[in-house]
């Protein structure tokens, strides 16, 4: 591995989730080596004093910003716990600088664990993205209700590794965006749903841990290899529609999220719009480590 790397990550957001935006790269930056973290962050609308917070928060990670005002992506609607900023994750190949050749992207709702150079240096083997196969997405319906040739394999799109020069030539991202505004109502998970199609049994599956979701937790043996489920994963992705920052929330790993919200200047205001108590933040701490203890993971 190059030390001296940089990493090019992709993330999008509006002035609501910008705190959490700023709890995923302090996770980075607080887990990074010595590689270089480029962050392009797509901003649909941001507060100028929000953004200079986001960047004293993290001063170990170079942060270039995009603001999109006007362009078709925001005419799409919320879905879900989907905002209509998630969809500005299609306009990567057209907002992105040519010089970029490759880039990881990120879903918000996610915390980071290790160094991202090992995920980084992937050999796509001439896929034009890597990604985690979804556990909670039942395949064989998806390939049924859009008419797909063959046995294939559904990715979730919180992670994201794109070859940006095969992405540009077969231009996946836009013909995505194009299935959507020509008719959102045919897709269960939106875009999620549209990259599939696109780019159905074309694509390098790559190991769970880099893209963790809760279900993993319930189906070890069919998603996950034992070393994925018996340690702290890479990446976790809260994929559930109530949030770690949200009460209700009681993801095993959810402690993790406010451990580094802790280390912004959102903790105050993200709990108390949340109306979660000491308590709740204990009770968060004590599954956590729970956790760790039933795993036997007892490092940082």
């Amino acid at each position: 591995m190059n030390i001296s790397e940089t990493i090019d990550l992709v993330c999008v957001t509006d002035n609501n989730y910008a705190p959490h935006l700023s709890a995923l790269l302090k996770s980075i930056e607080v887990n990074k080596g010595q590689e270089h973290v480029r962050a392009h962050v797509i901003f649909d609308g941001i507060d100028g004093h929000i953004l200079k917070k986001i960047r004293k928060t993290v001063p170990g990670l170079e942060i270039l910003d995009y603001h999109v005002e006007d362009h078709l992506a925001l005419t799409l609607p919320p879905l879900l716990q989907i905002s209509r900023a998630t969809y500005l994750r299609l306009i990567i190949s057209e907002i992105l600088p040519d010089y970029v050749s490759k880039v990881l992207y990120l879903d918000i709702d996610m915390i980071v664990t290790c160094s991202l150079l090992r995920l980084w240096d992937t050999d796509l083997t001439g896929y034009p993205c890597g990604a985690v196969e979804d556990p909670g997405v039942e395949v064989v319906n998806f390939a049924k209700t859009y008419d797909l040739e063959g046995n294939g394999l559904y990715f979730n799109a919180g992670m994201l590794l794109i070859d940006m020069n095969s992405a540009r030539q077969c231009d996946f991202l836009n013909q995505a965006l194009a299935q959507l505004l020509d008719g959102l109502g045919r897709y269960e998970f939106a875009d999620q749903d549209a990259l599939n199609e696109q780019l159905w049994r074309n694509w390098l599956p790559i190991d769970p841990s880099w893209n963790f979701q809760r279900e993993h937790l319930y189906k070890p043996d069919q998603y996950a290899t034992r070393d994925t489920v018996k340690s702290l994963p890479s990446i976790i992705h809260f994929t559930e529609a109530t949030k770690p920052w949200e009460a209700g929330e009681w993801h095993p790993h959810a402690w993790l999220y406010w451990y580094y919200l802790m280390r912004t200047p959102f903790f105050t205001t993200v709990r108390q719009s949340n109306i979660i108590s000491t308590p709740r933040l204990a009770k968060f701490f004590m599954k956590y480590w729970l956790m760790r203890m039933r795993f036997n993971v007892l490092g940082s």
